[in-house]
């Protein structure tokens, strides 16, 4: 099969599989879509009412300093967790049938880009209700495309992973709440020597610090943070493409 058709194959299967999950998780609720925005809704609240007093001096924009973090995060966050249940909540389709198992990978994918689209809407909004210039936004699509490489990667990995190693799953879904609380979502690193060492070899530091300089702040960002986005990417990408397909053809058999 040529790559171009197995490409079409990919996102067609991924398309199909997204909308599906989104119509039923959507189907009999009242509040549909709102349900997306929900959480980031109430965590933005609860954090910018805890530490605007305390940070918002330092932190220009606090508040969009704040959402951007936090709704970039949950893209990461709620892709991976998914990610590491794929396998498992597939298995009896990946047994009966053949078909490129990367789609459910790409279905996630696409599924929690519809609800980040939302969340950035509500973004959009805040900027509008307190003022701000929106022509950051403008280069977004670049920063997530790159983001979206590295996730994509990443979910490959650990999917594939959690199939031979059964306990990765509750493994990972601590240590992302570790990650959550070590990336600086809320909170600037300043000086902080110890944890701006970790965040140098944390990706989602890149990428978010990437979005703020650009998005919030429009300034052209530093050389090192470009490059660190674009290695993690490339990195992450080749790595679970090759990990993937090494590992997926025992997928039927372990699960």
């Amino acid at each position: 099969m040529r790559f171009s058709n197995k490409i079409k194959r990919f996102l067609g299967l991924s398309a199909s599989i997204a909308n599906a999950e989104f119509k039923l998780r959507n189907e009999g609720s009242y509040l549909g879509i709102l349900w997306y925005l929900l959480n980031p809704i109430l965590l933005f609240t609860l954090l910018f009412f805890i530490f605007k007093d305390r940070l918002s001096n330092d932190i220009p924009s606090y508040h969009l300093y704040l959402l951007l973090g936090i709704i970039m995060f949950n893209l990461f966050q709620e892709a991976s967790l998914d990610a590491a249940r794929a396998i498992k909540n597939y298995s009896g389709i990946i047994k009966s049938i053949d078909f490129p198992k990367e789609s459910l990978i790409g279905a996630i994918l696409l599924r929690r880009l519809y609800s980040h689209f939302f969340e950035v809407i509500l973004f959009i909004l805040i900027i509008f209700l307190f003022g701000g210039s929106m022509a950051g936004l403008l280069y977004y699509p670049l920063i997530l495309i790159l983001f979206l490489a590295f996730i994509y990667g990443a979910c490959l990995i650990l999917s594939s992973l959690v199939v031979y190693f059964v306990d990765l799953d509750n493994m990972w879904g601590f240590f992302v709440r570790l990650l959550w609380l070590a990336t600086p979502i809320f909170y600037s690193i300043g000086g902080q020597n110890r944890l701006l060492l970790f965040n140098i070899f944390n990706p989602l530091y890149y990428f978010i610090n990437l979005g703020r300089e650009v998005v919030i702040y429009q300034n052209t960002p530093s050389i090192w943070l470009v490059a660190g986005a674009f290695l993690y990417s490339a990195i992450f990408l080749l790595a679970g493409i090759i990990v993937f397909t090494k590992l997926k053809s025992k997928f039927a058999e372990l699960i």
